[in-house]
């Protein structure tokens, strides 16, 4: 479906765009063997800048989620077939991440169910479903119980076949779920878990939930807490550097700590922004990220769908040689020499300015691409 453009905030916009362009940028290296290490993940415990960006994308979902949808009128069952939307919406990304996974060769038997989409689908349903329901206490206990409750799990509960708890790259529990519920379904490089399988979509969810917390703030409009809010962030930054010391940051489990961590990061830079961009107007060169933010699940799939076109479509690479097309653009665009972690990252740039192209494209027609 596409719409005219509504009145949005820039700031939550701006982050947005921010963090799908670093997302198509790792995503897409002109040669995965040399990477700068800013554009890659930490393997296992720990973190780096690319850990934050998905993250951050569910966090705004729950910004997005409390800004857009007024609780008082659903409730009051004022709108009608909203959770018919809600759920057809959730359905139409779940079904458009399979296809994802799917393409090009459409292997259902060795299909991988869990998956970007499907997860922003699932934390998209869930944090709606709990910000109609429920007051700001409640959201912030059910924050608190599922970060306090996964806790337990991870630290306490013996991984069944082990017989202790653990969570190392081997031996865990999502492991062991995703293993029990979707063998044969679950992420390629790595049989042993996957990165956004069952379990983990659970504190996913409480992520998105502290962003609509952080959302139900925004509403408001009120600048004079902002010094309050920005604490807050602090705090459970803080909290999630502590925790480490415990349960160590771990995206691919979204462990408790990782929670916090990038929770409370997401905050402070939400409120930065938004003093800086919304209340002071200040706006000077956002524009790009803008154009990839009002765009950001179009401009995501296009990524996708086209870095896979260049892999497979076959050129001329010599003698009686093929090469995919990805890789003939590599080698014919290397300018830097003896230096191929830049000319990596040059690709990526490259990559990433070609679906710039169509994006700022919609965003000058002021056209908005959601889903039905």
């Amino acid at each position: 479906m596409i719409e005219q453009k509504k009145t949005r905030l820039i700031s939550v916009d701006f982050i947005r765009g921010a963090t799908i362009a670093w997302m198509i940028l790792a995503n897409n290296p002109g040669d995965v063997m040399h990477v700068f290490p800013v554009l890659t993940h930490a393997k296992w415990n720990g973190w780096t800048l690319t850990d934050f960006v998905f993250p951050i994308f569910l966090f705004l979902i729950g910004v997005s989620v409390a800004l857009s949808v007024n609780r008082q009128k659903v409730l009051a069952r004022r709108v009608g077939g909203f959770w018919a939307k809600a759920l057809r919406r959730a359905a139409v990304l779940f079904a458009l991440g399979l296809f994802m996974n799917a393409f090009p060769f459409f292997d259902l038997a060795h299909l991988r169910i869990p998956g970007v989409l499907q997860r922003i689908a699932l934390v998209y349903l869930g944090v709606l479903w709990l910000h109609v329901r429920l007051g700001d206490k409640g959201l912030l206990a059910i924050v608190v119980s599922v970060l306090a409750g996964y806790w337990l799990v991870l630290r306490f509960a013996p991984v069944p076949g082990h017989g202790y708890p653990d969570h190392d790259l081997t031996v865990n529990l999502q492991g062991w779920l995703d293993q029990k519920l979707l063998y044969g379904h679950i992420w390629e490089y790595d049989t042993e878990w996957d990165p956004e399988g069952i379990l983990s979509t659970v504190p996913a969810t409480a992520l998105g939930l502290i962003g609509a917390l952080c959302g139900r703030w925004l509403k408001l409009a009120d600048p004079t807490s902002l010094g309050r809010v920005f604490s807050y962030g602090f705090l459970m930054h803080l909290s999630g550097l502590l925790l480490d010391y415990d349960l160590p940051i771990n995206k691919n489990l979204f462990t408790s700590s990782f929670v916090l961590f990038v929770a409370g990061a997401a905050v402070m830079f939400l409120v930065l922004c938004y003093w800086w961009m919304d209340l002071r107007g200040n706006t000077a060169g956002t524009k790009p990220f803008l154009a990839m933010g009002v765009n950001s699940l179009a401009i995501y799939l296009a990524s996708e769908i086209l870095a896979v076109i260049l892999y497979r479509i076959e050129v001329p690479g010599g003698p009686g040689k093929l090469q995919s097309l990805h890789d003939f653009t590599f080698a014919a665009t290397n300018v830097f020499g003896a230096n191929p972690s830049l000319h990596s990252a040059a690709w990526s740039l490259g990559f990433l300015g070609l679906l710039f192209l169509p994006a700022w494209a919609l965003y000058k027609k002021n056209v908005v691409i959601k889903l039905a």
